[in-house]
């Protein structure tokens, strides 16, 4: 598997993932492409899970199918969502299903206040352990749902949260260094605390989207040096990030 993450705040959407390709026997597979950009929906998409979909690779077929809706002039993120999870399903092997795949889609919807931002998440493992964290057994059914702006936008006040300089995190992967990424934030965020406070110092908060994909990259690269100094037969995780952040619209 891999780790995908997708950072939401009130400066713009950051997704993120590793380059890291584990085979099944779990033997390192080099890197390759997890991340693409959809400019003509004002969006970006990540890829966790099966690297494959018929046969095919799943950049390649991720790039196919990304230029193809924008061809057929796909207008919005649950079109584009609806549609992939359709096309997943009728295309991917019985091989392919069992490896499961998840797939973050996000971006910005044009609406009467001028625009908000959606999480679309696409996938085919409907259910994790809550106690260990581990993902359910992947079926042959793809499922969609948009979590941000109709579910956790008004459940955990986010709009008050992103004024306050707070973010909404997103994350998928292998259950280790998923895991691994929340603690790693929870600590680095104590220390940099700290640190911002001696103003001598003339360290800060990050005050921009760009800053904010600095520390975003910091973290998915600590998460791979603890796969290069580890017991696992490959890094699961690791290679260079990629990054993909998207300004959110000025009003």
């Amino acid at each position: 598997m891999t780790l995908i993450l997708t950072q939401i705040s009130s400066h713009g959407i950051i997704h993120a993932t590793d380059s890291n390709l584990t085979k099944a026997g779990g033997s390192p597979a080099g890197e390759a492409r997890k991340l693409f950009e959809l400019p003509f929906l004002d969006a970006g998409l990540t890829v966790a899970g099966s690297y494959s979909v018929g046969g095919e690779r799943m950049d390649d077929w991720l790039n196919n199918f990304v230029q193809g809706q924008k061809q057929a002039n796909c207008s919005s993120l649950e079109q584009f969502a609806t549609t992939l999870s359709q096309t997943l399903e009728k295309q991917m092997n019985r091989e392919e299903t069992k490896r499961g795949s998840m797939i973050h889609i996000a971006g910005y919807v044009r609406d009467a206040d001028g625009s908000h931002p959606e999480f679309w998440f696409v996938r085919n493992i409907h259910s994790m352990d809550m106690r260990t964290g581990e993902y359910g057994v992947p079926t042959d059914t793809f499922q969609v749902a948009e979590d941000l702006w109709n579910r956790d936008w008004q459940r955990f006040d986010l709009g008050a949260l992103f004024q306050q300089g707070g973010f909404q995190l997103y994350i998928n992967g292998y259950t280790s260094g998923r895991i691994s990424y929340r603690i790693l934030q929870d600590y680095m965020a104590a220390f940099f605390t700290q640190i911002w406070q001696n103003p001598a110092w003339r360290f800060r908060r990050p005050t921009s989207l760009e800053e904010s994909r600095l520390i975003v990259d910091l973290y998915i690269r600590a998460v791979g040096v603890l796969f290069q100094v580890s017991d696992y037969g490959a890094p699961v995780i690791g290679g260079s990030p990629q990054t993909y952040a998207i300004a959110a619209p000025k009003r």
